[in-house]
């Protein structure tokens, strides 16, 4: 034993070898708790958060991509368009981004994107579950894709194919009848209900 321990009480030099009583561990553990219930929820808010930002973003950046899809070819992106409609969007799905992303089939004679140009691209998508994938595009060997929100679903997208530079508002939309831009998109975020919560671009 050294020196520092011999002088110090007895008292003292028995607490150096007997740990921690039951009541200190006991406490240690009430208070691990007590900080894993203010961090877990604070967490999760700050998840939420931020796949909100990147779902506002995505949708933002589609709604450009549209955008500039119809300054080159001067028409949306759509094949057979029917007068637009805020009840029956259309979705981020091979049908549009096909067209978007220039894959090879679109390029072809017929096809939507023959000059082949890119008008969106994004993150590569995660797996989920049931065969679905989550934050961005699921991309093919030949140049299609899918383009997924963080809940696994498909982005809503209206576009104005009568071209009066006014969408009827979507079912959700309750304020008014119609919204007065060349696009919109939505995702319905993470309750998969289109409501109030949605995720939208105007």
């Amino acid at each position: 034993m050294s020196k520092r321990n011999q002088s110090a009480p007895a008292s003292f030099r028995k607490s150096l070898h007997s740990g921690f009583t039951l009541m200190e561990l006991m406490v240690v553990i009430v208070i691990i708790g007590i900080l894993a219930t203010i961090t877990i929820p604070a967490s999760k808010g700050i998840l939420k958060r931020a796949n909100e930002m990147a779902t506002k973003n995505d949708a933002l950046q589609l709604k450009a991509g549209i955008g500039s899809y119809f300054t080159e070819y001067r028409k949306y992106p759509k094949r057979n368009p029917q007068p637009d409609d805020g009840a029956n969007p259309d979705r981020s799905d091979h049908a549009l981004m096909d067209i978007l992303l220039a894959s090879d089939r679109e390029a072809e004679k017929g096809g939507l994107n023959p000059r082949r140009i890119p008008f969106y691209s994004g993150s590569k998508a995660k797996p989920a579950e049931g065969g679905k994938f989550r934050k961005g595009v699921k991309a093919e060997a030949d140049g299609s894709g899918e383009l997924w929100d963080p809940w696994s679903e498909y982005y809503y997208v209206v576009m104005d194919t009568d071209y009066n530079n006014r969408i009827p508002a979507p079912t959700f939309v309750r304020e008014v009848k119609s919204i007065p831009q060349g696009v919109i998109v939505w995702s319905t975020g993470e309750h998969l209900t289109d409501d109030n919560d949605n995720i939208t671009t105007w």
